[in-house]
């Protein structure tokens, strides 16, 4: 945005300004923005999917199918998700807002609904690869994480055997097993009470 030459700039001009909340700042943005574009993306990728294996009559997908699967995702989440993004974007470089709801006002009052998808068409051009990597990585690492072997149970170095611990440390021993004896209250106590 031309405000600072470099993070370290940014750093100290942040700090000396607006203290340490100005590293939060537009953070709600963030939140209004992410939430939802998370929650479509994967819904629309797992969806997609599924509708495209039944049209080609298959239960496994392929890599092409997530390829695909993952590119329309990216998209139409790109596409959907930009006028949050400006807010967003408009929270954290500009100043005279109090809030996420207070700059999406005044963005429309000034420039109308398609100033809010100023830029989609550059936010799906970058959302597109970007999905086209992490989806189908995503896909791999669970496929490798729902074959991996299950470590066997590790043996408890103590049993109860015949009323006793049998204990495999030589200091300890055997000693008798704790008993748990079962608590009765009289019908006398529970008499009378109330309950809410």
């Amino acid at each position: 945005m031309g405000q600072i030459t470099s993070v370290r700039q940014g750093i100290q001009q942040i700090l000396k300004e607006e203290g340490i909340l100005g590293f939060y700042t537009g953070y709600s943005g963030v939140c209004l923005r992410d939430v939802p574009y998370t929650m479509m993306e994967l819904g629309i990728y797992d969806n997609f999917k599924s509708m495209y294996l039944k049209y080609k009559n298959r239960s496994e997908s392929n890599k092409w199918d997530e390829l695909l699967a993952a590119a329309i995702a990216g998209g139409i989440t790109g596409l959907f998700t930009a006028p949050l993004d400006n807010i967003k974007t408009k929270l954290m470089v500009e100043t005279g807002y109090s809030g996420f709801f207070d700059c999406l006002a005044k963005t429309v009052n000034t420039g109308g609904m398609p100033a809010l998808f100023a830029g989609s068409a550059a936010r799906v051009a970058w959302l597109m690869p970007f999905t086209i990597i992490y989806l189908p990585v995503y896909e791999i690492l669970k496929r490798k994480m729902q074959v991996m072997p299950v470590p066997a149970a590790v043996p408890s170095p103590l049993a109860v055997k015949g009323g006793h611990i049998r204990n495999n440390n030589p200091i300890f021993g055997r000693r008798p097993a704790p008993v748990m004896k079962s608590l009765r209250m009289k019908s006398t106590r529970l008499a009378g009470a109330t309950c809410f």
